[in-house]
């Protein structure tokens, strides 16, 4: 039978309009030595056969050697290469020193041992899931999904997973999610955020440093790859990587190989990356601002999260869902709130929630603390929602909004969370204070005017007599 190369679908027919996702992986099949019937399958990038134990493919053939030969993934194809071993590497007669695979072929290794080496391309199609939830993930909406059925498909593999999406998406959630579906899920899950570091440290924090390495660094410490081993690595900000450590990242990844800063030898880690940027990496890309390879390789699964307004559809089921897991802390607070006014999600309905999911939370937070009887009302609502748009003076003197925290939060979403409601409420305080007067309001805060300006403008906080006085 001819050679040719091996494909599974997931359907006959493309579901919608949109292209499937498509990914390289690769089985090796033992067809002749004393490991004949051994059968491996995997996504990773680099495939080390031999008879050493750390393997990929474990070979119990003393003609075969320790580290005998490799496969490294690239774009579409496989590259061999041996490993300078004792007996040689053979395709038919031809003994190989390194070659370039995009179909099926048995491969010799110097002896009585024949693998037969199969690359595999796989579609993903677009196709809705059968659920409205995925673990964390709440929407009854086609675009939610479809994407909870890619990540249903994708995660048990060992593939890079990019996700996209605006902030308050929930791209952390997605990350769980794909985590605790995967193989990986009694392993750990180490999340480094590449904006929260400068450069020199985070490249400790990414591959750790031996004793004296850095200023300050009085004991050897373990980055996270090493954290990370076995488990599921969860870069954020990726687009705030500083380009002089891709290069490192890149080999980490592809080789399952890291080394610590001032280490002497290389360490073997066995890591899922997931990374997440609310960025456009690809225009980052064409500024020479991220390297194309790494991009290429962190975005083999790609998903993109859509914003809330383009899913309004799904607003019933996301306050439903809210409703349901926070009843316990709402009942603590002492508010009899249990669901929201039919008026109030019609309210909801017509606004375009610039900060997404996350925002909507916060807004539910809000009404819950503001409402007096069992339902949220419109007037519970924050200003900018109800029309107001935030504007100074709509929050009575001396009322303050109650804050609802919701503690399953990782820890930095949970600070971000406190931290703008802590932002807004200051700088409608202060502005009542001042009477709406800028400078004056800037001078008692501390701060320049132009960065007032920009507060406001985050916060939706609009300003009707900023024009009469910049003019």
């Amino acid at each position: 039978m001819a050679d040719k190369e091996v494909s599974t679908v997931t359907s006959d027919a493309l579901y919608g309009s949109r292209a499937p996702l498509v990914y390289t992986h690769c089985r090796l099949e033992v067809l002749s030595g004393p490991s004949a019937g051994k059968v491996i399958e995997t996504e990773k990038d680099l495939v080390r056969v031999g008879s050493a134990p750390g393997s990929d493919l474990v070979l119990d053939d003393p003609e075969v050697s320790r580290s005998h030969l490799e496969l490294r993934r690239q774009v579409g194809q496989y590259v061999l290469a041996d490993l300078g071993s004792t007996n040689g590497t053979f395709i038919g007669d031809l003994q190989v020193k390194e070659a370039t695979i995009r179909t099926a072929k048995e491969i010799n290794l110097g002896g009585t041992t024949t693998i037969r080496f199969h690359p595999l391309s796989t579609q993903v199609r677009f196709e809705p899931s059968g659920s409205g939830r995925l673990d964390e993930l709440v929407g009854d909406s086609m675009l939610m999904r479809e994407i909870f059925f890619v990540i249903e498909r994708v995660a048990p593999t060992d593939l890079a997973v990019l996700i996209t999406g605006g902030t308050g998406t929930g791209k952390e959630l997605v990350m769980r999610a794909v985590h605790k579906l995967s193989r990986r899920k009694d392993r750990p899950v180490v999340t480094l955020a590449a904006g929260a570091l400068p450069p020199a440290l985070l490249e400790s924090a990414l591959f750790g440093h031996e004793k004296g390495a850095v200023d300050g660094a009085d004991d050897a410490y373990a980055g996270a790859f090493e954290r990370a081993n076995g488990g599921t690595l969860f870069l954020d900000e990726l687009s705030e990587l500083p380009l002089e450590l891709q290069p490192r990242l890149l080999r980490a990844i592809e080789r399952g190989e890291i080394q610590r800063q001032k280490g002497q030898a290389p360490i073997q880690v066995d890591v899922r990356v997931v990374a997440a940027t609310s960025r456009d990496i690809g225009e980052l890309v064409d500024q020479g601002k991220f390297r194309a390879d790494l991009f290429y390789r962190l975005a083999e699964i790609r998903v993109d999260l859509p914003n809330l307004v383009d899913r309004k559809d799904d607003l019933p089921v996301l306050v439903a869902d809210f409703f349901r897991r926070y009843e316990a802390q709402i009942a603590a607070t002492g508010s009899k709130a249990r669901k929201l006014a039919p008026a109030a999600l019609a309210q909801l309905s017509r606004y375009d929630f610039p900060g997404n999911v996350r925002e909507l939370m916060n807004v539910l937070r809000r009404g819950v603390a503001m409402a007096k009887g069992e339902e949220v009302l419109v007037g519970d609502l924050p200003a900018e929602i109800t029309g107001a748009k935030g504007k100074p003076g709509s929050t009575p003197p001396g009322s303050h909004q109650v804050l609802l925290l919701d503690a399953t939060l990782p820890f930095k979403d949970a600070k971000a969370q406190i931290l703008d409601a802590f932002e807004r409420q200051y700088l409608i305080d202060l502005l009542n204070r001042h009477k709406l007067h800028i400078s004056k309001a800037a001078r008692e805060a501390g701060i320049d005017r132009r960065h007032l300006y920009r507060l406001l403008d985050k916060y939706g906080i609009e300003m009707k007599e900023r024009e009469l006085e910049e003019g």
